[in-house]
């Protein structure tokens, strides 16, 4: 469903649906925007995101309560669940609410990147081996399973700890705490408001990759267009080499958001929230189930902080393996 709304150009890099905008959705269900909507997008980026509905719920989302500043979007804004991915929402502490379809199935998806001292000319004829290799340590694939097995108590540390566990238990190097953002965990996850299912899907995915869009890639650095921000990041030129994880919570990230999209679904109707949307099911972020997903919500980041580490390790054991060196080349 193409966009057909109002929208102003604010500037060379945003366009604005304003708050007065009702669309047939907002006028059935009586409803209206509290805020403006913001696409960060150039005139060659717009014309792909005007092809869907991701517009359309960027208004949605902007009539949700306790809503600040605006409704905003990414350059990378496409149709999602309830929210369009690539949006971004921030809601007051005390008025606002709090959704499982805001954050996402995939709890705190992200990426990592390994850079080393290698180039391309170190590693040119070993690249098939680095795969297949990197390949049979991080298994990739929907359900996809590992060789790290979690009892119940490594569970609920995961959970609680994120990389953090990972390094005590061997997995990595206690200098990686402090090169991940936010130590690879939020204090206050408790894995008492997870429930069983997704722990238990937990327990046999820590270390891999899953499917959809997450990678595991060898790449090669091509341009550097920041030398400080480069420099910063051990980043010293074309050629060298560097490894970028891209995964998130897996299936117990993807557990927790389907068990509180139904205390959410819920909740709405305990607190009486109107929805133009139902995907869009939330509650009070100060209320009882509100906190009980914040906290669910921090214990599928620190799985997923814990994932990538888990990765990083048997990258790095990869590379030694077939390049027969050490894996401080890799940090």
């Amino acid at each position: 469903m193409a966009w057909h709304g109002p929208l102003n150009r604010l500037d060379d890099w945003r366009v604005e649906i304003p708050a007065s905008y009702q669309s047939k959705s907002l006028q059935r269900f009586r409803l209206e925007m509290k805020v403006p909507g913001v696409i960060y997008a150039d005139e060659k980026m717009l014309g792909s995101i005007l092809a869907d509905d991701s517009l359309e719920q960027v208004v949605n989302v902007a009539t949700l309560p306790g809503i600040v500043g605006a409704s905003m979007a990414m350059p990378d804004i496409h149709h999602g669940y309830g929210f369009p991915i690539g949006g971004v929402a921030a809601f007051d502490a005390a008025d606002g609410i709090i959704s499982p379809g805001g954050v996402g199935y995939d709890i705190n998806c992200g990426v990592r990147l390994l850079r080393s001292d290698l180039t391309v000319d170190d590693i040119r004829s070993r690249v098939p081996q680095l795969i297949d290799q990197m390949f049979q340590n991080v298994p990739c694939g929907v359900g996809s399973e590992g060789s790290v097995r979690l009892s119940a108590e490594d569970t609920e540390q995961v959970l609680k700890k994120g990389s953090r566990w990972a390094v005590e238990n061997g997995y990595g190097w206690s200098d990686d705490i402090d090169t991940t953002e936010d130590g690879g965990c939020i204090r206050g996850g408790e894995a008492s408001v997870v429930s069983d299912t997704a722990r238990k899907r937990g327990r046999s995915q820590l270390g891999t990759l899953g499917a959809g869009n997450h990678f595991l890639e060898i790449q090669m650095v091509d341009e550097i267009f920041d030398k400080k921000v480069a420099d910063a990041f051990g980043i010293f030129g074309k050629g060298q080499i560097v490894t970028m994880i891209h995964t998130g919570s897996r299936g117990l990230g993807h557990q927790i958001c389907t068990d509180f999209l139904e205390v959410m679904r819920r909740a709405n109707k305990k607190y009486g929230i109107p929805l133009v949307d139902r995907e869009l099911a939330c509650a009070p972020a100060s209320s009882i189930e509100g906190q009980d997903y914040f906290t669910a919500m921090k214990c599928g980041a620190n799985y997923a902080w814990a994932n990538r580490q888990v990765i990083t390790h048997f990258v790095r054991q990869a590379f030694e393996s077939v390049l027969g060196q050490s894996s401080k080349e890799l940090g």
